[in-house]
C-alpha cells in the first residue's frame, strides 16, 4: 500500500461548520473531498496501478536530480565561457584556432622543400647528404618562422635581429640555388639567376604566409580555455538532454496514473472539485506541495 502524505480534512465542531472563505486554495478544496482516501482506493484497485504510482514518484525524484545536475552543468559552462572570453580579451586580434594555424605554418614551410633541396645540391654531397642538408634548411626556416611569432610580442629588438638573420639565411639559400642552377643549367647565367630569384621569392613568400598564420592564431592559454569551455558546453548539453528525457518519462508515468485516477474520481468526486483533486495528486506525485 502506498503511503500518501496528503492531508485529511480535520473534524469540525459539533455545530454547523463555518462557510469557507472566498480565497480558499485548491489544496483546501481538494482536502474537503479526501484526496488521500481516493489515492488509497485507486492504489488498492490493482497492484500494477500501485506500482505505477511508486514508479511515478521515483521518476519525479530522478527528474528533479537531473534538472539540478543540468543547472549545475549550465552554470559551469557559463563560467568556462566567461573565463575563455577573459583570456581571449588579452589578445583580441588572435582568434584563429591554434592547431589549424600551426598546420598552415608547417605546410608553408614544407612548400619550400624543393627550393631547399636545390640549395642543398649546390654543396656537392651525396644523395643522403643532400637530403640531410635540405632537412636542416627546412628546420631552420620552420624554427625561424615560429621564433618570429614568439619574439614579436616579447622583444621587438630580438624580433628585428631574428628577421635580419632569417632574411640573410634566405639570401644565402638563393645564392646556393643560383650556384646549382648555373652549374647544371644549359641556358646560361640569366635563366639560372631568374630561377634562383623565383625560388628565393617563393621561399620568402611562403615564410611570410606562415608567419601571418601564426600571428592570427590564438594564444595557448586562450586555446586551453576554449577547449575547457567547449567541453563544459558539451557536458551541459548532455545534462540538459538527460533532464528533458527524465522529465518526459516522469510526465508519461504521471499522466498514465492520472488516467486511472480519473475513472474513480468521475464516480466519487464532485464535478467542481475534479480539477483541484487532479492538481493535488499531480503535485503529490511530483513530490511538491500542492498550491
Amino acid at each position: 500500500m502506498t503511503s500518501t502524505a496528503l492531508p485529511r480534512p480535520s473534524a469540525g465542531p459539533a455545530d454547523t461548520p463555518a462557510r469557507p472563505a472566498e480565497g480558499e486554495t485548491a489544496r483546501t478544496r481538494a482536502a474537503q473531498f479526501d484526496v488521500a482516501g481516493l489515492l488509497c482506493a485507486v492504489n488498492e484497485s490493482n497492484e500494477e496501478v500501485e506500482d505505477q504510482c511508486l514508479r511515478a514518484r521515483q521518476a519525479s525524484d530522478t527528474a528533479d536530480r537531473s534538472a539540478q545536475e543540468a543547472d549545475e552543468a549550465l552554470a559551469a559552462a557559463r563560467a568556462a565561457r566567461i573565463a575563455h572570453q577573459s583570456v581571449q580579451a588579452e589578445h583580441p586580434r588572435r582568434r584563429a584556432p591554434l592547431p589549424r594555424q600551426w598546420l598552415i605554418a608547417l605546410i608553408t614551410v614544407a612548400l619550400d622543400g624543393l627550393a631547399c633541396y636545390f640549395a642543398a645540391q649546390a654543396l656537392d654531397g651525396s644523395q643522403d647528404a643532400t637530403l640531410v642538408w635540405a632537412a636542416l634548411f627546412l628546420a631552420a626556416l620552420a624554427g625561424g618562422e615560429f621564433a618570429l611569432d614568439f619574439y614579436r610580442d616579447r622583444s621587438v629588438r630580438g624580433w628585428r635581429v631574428l628577421a635580419s638573420v632569417l632574411g640573410s639565411f634566405i639570401a644565402v639559400l638563393g645564392l646556393l640555388r643560383f650556384s646549382y642552377l648555373a652549374t647544371v643549367g644549359t641556358g646560361g647565367l640569366i635563366p639560372a639567376l631568374a630561377g634562383a630569384v623565383l625560388f628565393t621569392a617563393a621561399t620568402a613568400g611562403f615564410l611570410f604566409l606562415g608567419y601571418r598564420a601564426l600571428r592570427a592564431a590564438e594564444a595557448p592559454a586562450a586555446w586551453r580555455a576554449r577547449r575547457r569551455a567547449a567541453a563544459a558546453g558539451r557536458v551541459a548539453r548532455a545534462a540538459a538532454n538527460a533532464a528533458k528525457q527524465d522529465a518526459a518519462e516522469r510526465d508519461r508515468l504521471i499522466n498514465a496514473y492520472l488516467s486511472q485516477l480519473r475513472r474513480l474520481a468521475l464516480k466519487t468526486c464532485p464535478v467542481g472539485q475534479q480539477a483541484s483533486v487532479e492538481a493535488t495528486v499531480r503535485a503529490y506525485l511530483r513530490g511538491r506541495e500542492p498550491t
